[in-house]
């Protein structure tokens, strides 16, 4: 398979482009990546990172429980 792919990029002539393409790609998604992490709140990520510690305080919990 990945001769295939080898065989087909090298006979291409135009492959600079398909070259620009994934590069502009790419860099659009990582800045859409930072920009989706830098817009969320402090007080979101603070409440994400408590979820594990939560989870382990059912889990006691519950073992009690029983």
């Amino acid at each position: 398979m990945i001769s295939f792919f080898k065989q087909y990029f090298t006979g291409e002539k135009n492959i600079g482009i398909f070259q620009s393409i994934m590069l502009i790609l790419f860099l659009l998604s990582f800045i859409f990546l930072i920009f989706f992490v830098f817009s969320k709140s402090k007080k979101y990520y603070h409440k994400i990172s408590l979820i594990p510690l939560e989870l382990k305080k059912e889990k006691k919990r519950k073992d009690y429980e029983i």
